[in-house]
């Protein structure tokens, strides 16, 4: 076997190159990878639209993939269902409405596309288990009770995404 100045033979060169690529490939940073491209254009489509019904169809269409395709790497990426992390997206809106106005429950239902005020504030308690009242009542209380103790309170807000180049999860 022919040795190089490393020691290494020119087979084991080759053998440590390929698991180098390999392994630089799998450590790549996820967010320049085209799924990851792929999945942070969805999102920003999402965000945009957060006022409309989507369907994972329409989210595949828009990145150029099948929506079998699109369902499997945005569940990869993100860890849940592009449908599940909208509503989420859609909720996270609603709270923050919520909290900074005065507008009634209905408004806000409307204003994130959902004719059904009813049908709204289930899904909002099925995502952040209390109603819509319910938490802008909450919000307002610890928001008192912050100017007034000092205290920065413990309350969950609503759920907000970790990062775009990872996993997203949900606080």
């Amino acid at each position: 076997m022919k040795r190089n100045g490393s020691g290494y033979s020119q087979a084991d060169n080759q053998v440590l190159s390929r698991n180098d690529a390999q392994r630089s490939a799998h450590d790549a940073p996820p967010n320049h990878s085209p799924g990851a491209e792929k999945i942070a254009q969805s999102i920003t489509y999402m965000m945009q639209h957060l006022d409309q019904p989507l369907q994972v169809a329409t989210l595949a269409a828009t990145v150029n993939v099948s929506p079998s395709h699109f369902f499997a790497l945005f569940k990869r990426r993100i860890g849940s269902a592009p449908m599940d992390y909208f509503t989420r997206l859609r909720m996270q809106r609603a709270c923050r409405s919520l909290e900074q106005t005065s507008l009634s429950v209905k408004e806000i239902a409307s204003e994130l596309g959902y004719d059904d005020p009813f049908y709204f504030s289930r899904v909002f308690k099925s995502v952040n288990r209390m109603s819509p009242s319910d938490y802008r009542a909450a919000q307002r209380g610890m928001a008192g009770k912050t100017k007034e103790d000092g205290e920065v309170s413990n309350f969950s807000r609503a759920p907000k995404a970790a990062s775009v180049t990872g996993r997203m999860q949900f606080a």
